[in-house]
């Protein structure tokens, strides 16, 4: 298991290759999947990304089972 507080490397999908506290790396990658990686930048990881993106913003959309009930 990585610590949270070990350095861990992330790849900008910019910049490239940086160093961040392992908080910051999985803050920075599961608030911003399409900026931030754990991997270096490919196609499919961008895809796998995009992927992720849509799937997230398909089950947010959908109302709460019951909420447009009177």
């Amino acid at each position: 298991m990585t610590s949270l507080i070990q350095e861990r490397v992330v790849y900008h999908v910019s910049t490239g290759r940086t160093v961040m506290n392992g908080i910051d790396a999985a803050t920075a990658v599961g608030s911003h999947p399409l900026e931030w990686s754990f991997e270096e930048w490919t196609p499919e990881v961008l895809e796998r990304a995009k992927a992720l993106v849509a799937r997230n913003e398909a089950l947010n959309s959908s109302p709460p089972v019951g909420a447009l009930r009177e």
